[in-house]
């Protein structure tokens, strides 16, 4: 009887041993491997975290953006319209009332502390500048381009992303659509037919777009609420990645209650914030080849 269990111990323990090697090794990737994998595949470079909820922000978080000179984050409401500055952590650093703005869904960096946020409900885009002691934004004293081609008032105009060679990639929510806007004939537009082409079939709607390099080539992530999903195509209008924003079995449990807006810092991480004041980071393990 005492060799019996003295045999099923040792068998119990070389067991797990076994098993636990099998997971260290099934989770660990040579050089040769890293390098063969693609720089934009998000479910090998990338470990989805934990939503956090950011202390200070009730409600209506919806808008994203990364500010690589203070290495922070740019959020926006719609209600109350504000701009808050916050650290990659959802520190809140300041606020930034938008006096005289309507219904801003989306928000985007254009570089020279100059930014662009989208108002949905007037359907156009409005651009101002700040700097270190801004708290408050005239609309009046704003630049405007309108952007009337959304089919519904409250369905279009949901996500903005810049690019100084391409212009600006505008969201349309529902029915869901890119489309690119040029403001300088030194701008290359680009074909949205393709671009809205590359999209899954069962995207529903669109939420938030980020400009995203790797491999010193651009890539737009976009966004989708209705999904739950986050994908990557190229300007060419290719697929090149989706990552699922579900968990548990048959990831079938959304990890946010409502993601809004995608923006990316210069180390590659991936910061999604969402409705009512939620925010996720992914992780990115591997160092990426960005330029801005």
């Amino acid at each position: 009887m005492q060799n019996l269990k003295y045999i099923l111990s040792h068998w119990l323990t070389i067991t797990v041993l076994c098993s636990s090697i099998v997971l260290l090794l099934s989770h660990t990737h040579t050089e040769a491997e890293i390098k063969n994998v693609p720089e934009w595949d998000m479910n090998f470079h990338y470990d989805v975290g934990k939503p956090i909820k950011i202390s200070g922000i009730e409600d209506n978080l919806s808008g994203l953006t990364y500010h690589p000179e203070s290495d922070h984050l740019f959020a926006v409401l719609n209600h109350p319209t504000q701009l808050i500055e916050m650290t990659k952590q959802g520190d809140i650093v300041r606020r930034i009332h938008l006096d005289g703005f309507v219904d801003t869904e989306s928000v985007d960096y254009l570089g020279n502390n100059t930014f662009v946020v989208s108002e949905e409900r007037r359907q156009q885009l409005v651009f101002f500048s700040i700097n270190d002691t801004t708290t408050k934004v005239s609309y009046d004293k704003s630049e405007r381009l309108p952007m009337n081609w959304a089919e519904h008032s409250n369905r279009g105009m949901e996500g903005v992303a810049w690019s100084a060679q391409y212009g600006f990639f505008v969201l349309q929510e529902e029915p869901p659509r890119i489309l690119n806007h040029v403001l300088h004939h030194t701008e290359t537009s680009i074909d949205v037919e393709k671009l809205n082409h590359s999209l899954p079939d069962h995207v529903d709607d669109l939420a938030g777009i980020s400009l995203f390099y790797a491999e010193q080539q651009p890539f737009l992530l976009v966004l989708s609420e209705a999904s739950n999903a986050l994908h990557m195509i190229n300007l060419s209008g290719d697929k090149v990645a989706s990552l699922s924003l579900k968990t548990g079995p048959f990831n079938f449990w959304p990890i946010m209650k409502q993601p809004e807006g995608v923006a990316v810092d210069n180390d590659g991480h991936i910061y999604i914030v969402g409705e009512p004041n939620q925010m996720l980071k992914l992780n990115r393990k591997t160092t990426l080849k960005q330029s801005f």
